[in-house]
């Protein structure tokens, strides 16, 4: 069989691993945040795991602690800037291979996010969500980055390339603890590699692996010796629903909150928490999960109102109806 350098045997490979194969701007017009799959002439539909998004940083934000970039490419057609939070996610330099914290991440950089496919994108512009892995694109040379989970014998998701550690493939951790080849299996995983097998499953021998932390429900503090009253004169009843003031009770409880008039849309941060509400758009989000209320946020007197299951549901403070209004506690 024959070997050729960061090329593999189908486009959708190519596509999904190899950004020196395809051009960024090809990628990006198939890839977009409502549909992970691609399809080409005479193929079925192929589900990427991972979906990524190439471009420049344009802006860094560091509010309350919690590091977000807003990333804009050239796309003409489809998905062409995302605002990603990334306080927990992996980031690498495809020229050193090496770790990269965030506070080194600068206006400028080009970069490859790489969402998973179940991420909950909120529909602003630019889009917002949190993403898994950013890949900083400082190298000259070519290299290959793949992100995906790997079965019981290292296929990835998609069904076309099968890794094969060899015994320089350096296996880590987030935390850069070494790890072995018995760690793999069954895991999402970022492989590095130059040489690909032209094989159908392609194969390849990665020179370096990092293991993904698997998914955790996000864990919040329990803390009941803090509370405040908001009172009945703030609360709206709208079609038998209580509606509560957004700002007003986000920053009651320590959210930076700001608005975006453009796109009609308020994003609350605290620390490592922060989700976003759009008028008219029944979509909520906490710890990348899709959360339906049945009531979309209302404008109403210039402010922004949700329904008040949104201070359980989403911002998992307690609720407990008093006789002036509404106790909440956190």
């Amino acid at each position: 069989m024959n070997m050729k350098k960061v090329m593999a045997l189908s486009l959708a490979t190519c596509i999904a691993f190899s950004p020196i194969v395809i051009k960024a701007e090809e990628i990006d017009t198939i890839i977009t945040p409502i549909d992970s799959s691609i399809s080409l002439p005479g193929q079925e539909a192929m589900i990427m795991e991972y979906i990524q998004f190439k471009g420049k940083i344009e802006k860094v934000n560091n509010e309350n602690g919690l590091l977000s970039i807003v990333v804009k490419n050239d796309n003409t057609e489809g998905l062409d800037a995302m605002k990603a939070h990334i306080d927990d996610a992996i980031i690498l330099s495809d020229k050193t291979l090496d770790f990269v914290v965030g506070d080194d991440l600068e206006e400028g950089m080009e970069v490859t996010i790489f969402y998973h496919k179940d991420t909950i994108m909120l529909e602003s512009y630019p889009s917002i969500l949190g993403v898994d892995v950013v890949i900083i694109n400082d190298s000259e040379e070519d290299q290959g980055v793949m992100v995906s989970k790997f079965n019981e014998d290292l296929l990835n998701a998609e069904g076309d390339m099968i890794i094969k550690p060899y015994d320089e493939t350096l296996i880590i951790d987030k935390d850069g603890n070494e790890l072995t080849i018995e760690d793999l299996p069954n895991r999402n995983l970022i492989a590095f590699f130059d040489i690909v097998l032209m094989s159908y499953p392609g194969q390849t021998s990665p020179k370096k692996i990092v293991v993904i932390p698997e998914k955790e429900d996000q864990v919040i503090e329990e803390q009941v010796d803090n509370e405040f009253i908001l009172e009945s004169g703030f609360i709206k009843e709208i079609n038998g629903v209580q509606m509560i003031p957004l700002r007003l009770v986000g920053e009651s409880l320590g959210y930076e909150v700001s608005w975006n008039q453009e796109t009609k849309t308020a994003e609350l941060v605290r620390g490592p928490q922060w989700t976003a509400v759009t008028i008219g758009q029944d979509n909520y989000s906490f710890a990348k999960m899709l959360i339906k209320l049945g009531t979309t946020p209302e404008l109403i007197d210039s402010k922004t109102y949700v329904p008040a299951s949104f201070i359980e549901e989403v911002l998992k403070a307690g609720v407990e109806e008093v006789s002036n209004g509404l106790k909440i506690i956190y």
